[in-house]
């Protein structure tokens, strides 16, 4: 069967899709090529499917690649998928997980949802209120879980209590991704067991945007008559195509897109600290560039 050996996991808006568009350059690597994350051990709906269908709606086009995978950072935040995963592919799968600044991946992810159309709160009001809303409507855990899946150390412990040390790889966003690239996408050819080849790495992806014409974006993005029209007249994956070349077409990139240094602090100090002291000593790693400006 042509199932995944390997999984980027996370976190979210740590440079997963930039990840997944380089790795598709490697020939010794697979990744499903119409969709970069299947979702298949994170909504229980689809895991239901089965193996069957996970291999044959994506991986059907394998042509035996050494390295098969996926890149789904929702993985590492779903707290079935660890076990979900061992129990599909077994103990020798490997992970690849990409952290970043916990209060910036907030930041990132709060300016995505309200991209989307998802989110009507400002940044703070977003954060005073989160517990709360994820209680109340459990199903937006993936929306409106700003702080929470900065939580990264104990996301991590999910995944150790299933796998051995050596499946793990650990990239800082920061100092891994963004400064030592090429350094780091050897670590990954090399983790992944495929020889190095010279990759395309000037690629950035997911861009901080925002709408130009907010009525537009709601037509594309929000339930309406307009997209039920669509949707009886015309199959599926057309009108998606549709939805996301208008979508695209209506975006502009954010100037101001970074936290101030000022209120990153203040959102780790009171929020990730003890998290981020945790995640050193499972890291063996200092992670002080994230806590001292």
């Amino acid at each position: 069967m042509a199932l995944p050996n390997f999984l980027c996991v996370g976190a979210q808006k740590a440079g997963t899709t930039t990840l997944y568009e380089i790795l598709k350059q490697h020939p010794d690597i697979f990744l499903p090529q119409n969709v970069k994350e299947t979702k298949f051990f994170v909504y229980p709906d689809k895991y239901e499917n089965g193996l069957e269908y996970y291999e044959k709606e994506y991986f059907s086009e394998w042509q035996g690649q050494q390295a098969i995978g996926e890149v789904d950072p929702a993985i590492m935040f779903e707290e079935q998928a660890a076990s979900r995963i061992h129990r599909s592919l077994g103990n020798k799968v490997k992970l690849i997980f990409i952290l970043r600044n916990p209060a910036a991946r907030a930041y990132s992810h709060f300016l995505m949802t309200q991209r989307k159309g998802f989110e009507e709160l400002s940044f703070d009001e977003a954060i005073s209120k989160e517990k709360d809303r994820l209680v109340q409507n459990p199903a937006q855990k993936f929306n409106f879980s700003y702080l929470t899946r900065g939580y990264y150390s104990r996301q991590i412990e999910r995944f150790k209590e299933y796998f051995p040390a050596e499946n793990f790889l650990f990239l800082i966003f920061e100092d891994d991704f963004i400064k030592n690239r090429k350094i780091t996408f050897d670590r990954i050819q090399d983790f992944l067991e495929v020889k190095r080849v010279g990759l395309d790495l000037d690629i950035r992806s997911n861009k901080a945007a925002a709408p130009k014409n907010k009525t537009v974006h709601e037509l594309m993005r929000k339930r309406n008559a307009v997209r039920n029209t669509l949707s009886k007249i015309m199959p599926g994956s057309l009108k998606k195509t549709i939805q996301d070349f208008i979508s695209k077409k209506n975006i502009k990139e954010i100037e101001h897109s970074t936290l101030d240094v000022k209120k990153e602090m203040e959102l780790i100090q009171k929020f990730f600290m003890e998290d981020i002291q945790k995640l050193e000593k499972i890291l063996y790693r200092d992670l002080s560039t994230w806590y001292t400006k």
